[in-house]
């Protein structure tokens, strides 16, 4: 499928809703609050953008959702990039609601799906355990059952994006050596979080589970789906966040380039410097080929959802988008000067979450190394 058919009426009545909500309803003044330690994500906002239907896009219209394809996500992704969002439409919307369409039985999930309908309830994955490694399968999280017919939730999981934002964690361990996923509200007893702020005002947090207790209501899927399920999820929201960079990469662009044409020095306005010049195309080149990688992932994933040809396109396009990005708002920082690390500086908060993105289920080697992986290069150097 084409990104941005000019043809295809949803696909532009989705950019253009999704520019004149984030331009009304976000505002990077907001963002000003990083720089004093604090997390800047909002429950308000976030039921407007369900009021949009974003948050139930990628779920089944039988459960609620609009039924629409990575596409379409990919459109909204791209402007929460141009509009530097921090509030986690891929960890807490789309992930969620590409594990629930695999469940259409599981009655425990209505609670995570009626959340991505309204905004009333959120809920962030708690699934990787090794820093270096993607790998969904659970190895010490367990989840052992009791004689009263209740169960016991041990293990620690990395990552964990908006902890504290979410109401619930859906959580991947192992029952009898099987894989299953369980429902865990935040605020139960011997659930704990050590959350740090993220880059881009967001937060990312380390969950410890200590003999939480749990009932048979909990447990929302079990067996090798489960697997297949968060593997799915973490493709798709890989092919997301590039898409997301791409829009970050071209919004920073665009505030260096005006910033050029209206900063003066030497009696010239900086923008005239022919080194400047210089890097404003090697910028704009590099964003050219992170969209056309980004163009083909798409249309991979599309074809052949889970193929290695889809795993290796979505690799070139995270490792292409998250270079395009930090290139993008270093050069704007640079290019703007010491006002660039200003809270009031516009182009610092799209290096912000340049960073934050680019290392958001995996950085730019990551899938450098996942691309030779899976295109068969291996021992290649990249």
């Amino acid at each position: 499928m084409t990104y941005l058919d000019a043809q295809d009426e949803t696909q532009i009545l989705l950019r253009d809703s999704a520019q004149d909500f984030l331009s009304q309803e976000h505002h990077l003044e907001r963002l000003q609050a990083i720089y004093q330690g604090k997390t800047v994500l909002d429950r308000a906002l976030w039921t407007g953008m369900a009021e949009q239907g974003w948050l139930a896009l990628r779920l089944p219209e039988a459960m609620g959702g609009s039924s629409l394809e990575p596409v379409h996500a990919a459109i909204v992704a791209e402007q929460f990039g141009r509009h530097a969002v921090p509030e986690p439409l891929l960890a807490c919307a789309v992930m969620p609601a590409v594990m629930a369409s695999r469940f259409p039985g599981f009655l425990g999930w209505q609670l995570v799906t009626q959340g991505l309908i309204d905004g009333s309830h959120v809920a962030t994955l708690a699934w990787q355990e090794d820093a270096r490694s993607l790998d969904p399968v659970p190895a010490t999280t367990m989840v052992e059952r009791q004689t009263n017919g209740t169960y016991r939730l041990r293990g620690r999981k990395l990552g964990v994006a908006c902890g504290s934002f979410a109401d619930s964690l859906l959580v991947a361990a192992l029952l009898e050596g099987e894989v299953t996923l369980w429902l865990v509200a935040r605020g139960m007893d011997g659930v704990s979080l050590d959350e740090s702020l993220a880059s881009d005002g967001a937060s990312v947090a380390v969950v410890s589970f200590e003999d939480v207790e749990l009932t048979a209501e909990a447990l929302l899927a079990k067996g090798p789906t489960v697997i297949e399920a968060l593997s799915a999820a973490i493709e798709e929201a890989q092919l997301l966040a590039a898409w997301q960079l791409v829009g970050l990469a071209s919004s920073a662009l665009e505030i260096t380039l005006e910033y050029q044409r209206t900063r003066v020095q030497f009696g010239h306005r900086i923008g005239s410097f022919q080194s400047m010049q210089h890097l404003s195309v090697d910028v704009r080149l590099q964003q050219a080929l992170a969209r056309a990688a980004c163009q083909s992932a798409l249309q991979r994933h599309a074809e052949a959802a889970g193929s290695a040809q889809a795993q290796a396109a979505i690799a070139a396009a995270k490792a292409r988008a998250s270079d395009a990005a930090l290139l993008a708002g270093r050069f704007g920082v640079q290019a703007h000067g010491a006002i660039g690390f200003a809270a009031e500086a516009a182009i610092g908060c799209y290096l912000k979450a340049a960073l934050r993105w680019a290392a958001f289920l995996g950085n730019g080697s990551h899938h450098r190394r996942q691309y030779a992986l899976q295109a068969g290069l291996h021992g290649a150097s990249l």
